[in-house]
């Protein structure tokens, strides 16, 4: 009995929590792994990427380097934008996980009250990126970028090439966060974003 006694009550709360997703992914597969925080770092830290990072991509709290996507009428944009939060999500037409998280975006970005701005980027050609965007008409701006190696997903961090993948640029163009694969719904994305934002000031007393 005694040589339990000393046990930390850390590293059993961790055991625990490394039990469970060991079930969760043995139950639901491994998209599970990327729903939780703790499943989000151990992928990072122990899951080989598939392309190397390049030259200058930020970590978190690094200055992401300006970039150019394209919208559906062939206008081109500068990214990101000085001076606003932007929530930049990555994905493709034929990606079920990004599907689901089309309308949680587009209802964060109808309620964002100007304190950010969602952007889609579709890593794929723009004819069959339109063809989701016909199913699931949003209404956050929505861009192109051809897929590949040096694209500005894998630059910001998705050396796994894994989509959905978003991230959160803060005012300054500093990398604030980034969460690879799908949302466990729209709840833990909103909670994601608003965690990350300065509180709004209290109303005045009248």
């Amino acid at each position: 009995v005694d040589e339990y006694q000393d046990t930390d009550p850390g590293q059993v709360a961790l055991l625990a929590a490394l039990l469970g997703l060991v079930m969760g992914i043995f139950v639901a597969g491994p998209g599970i792994l990327l729903r939780t925080e703790i499943g989000q770092n151990l992928f990072e830290r122990f899951v080989p990427p598939e392309y190397p990072a390049p030259a200058g991509s930020p970590g978190i709290g690094g200055i992401v380097a300006p970039f150019t996507v394209t919208d559906f009428n062939e206008n081109s944009r500068r990214l990101p934008k000085p001076g606003r939060w932007q929530v930049i999500n990555y994905w493709a037409s034929w990606c079920g996980p990004c599907r689901l998280e089309m309308p949680w975006l587009d209802a964060l970005q109808r309620g964002s009250e100007g304190r950010f701005e969602v952007i889609g980027i579709a890593l794929e050609n723009p004819e069959e990126a339109k063809s989701l965007l016909a199913e699931i008409p949003v209404s956050f701006m929505q861009y192109h970028e051809p897929p590949g190696t040096q694209d500005s997903s894998v630059r910001l961090g998705n050396t796994w090439g894994v989509m959905p993948f978003t991230v959160l640029i803060d005012p300054r163009g500093r990398l604030a966060k980034r969460h690879i694969g799908v949302f466990a719904g729209e709840r833990q994305l909103r909670a994601w974003i608003e965690n990350a934002l300065p509180r709004p000031a209290p109303a005045a007393a009248p």
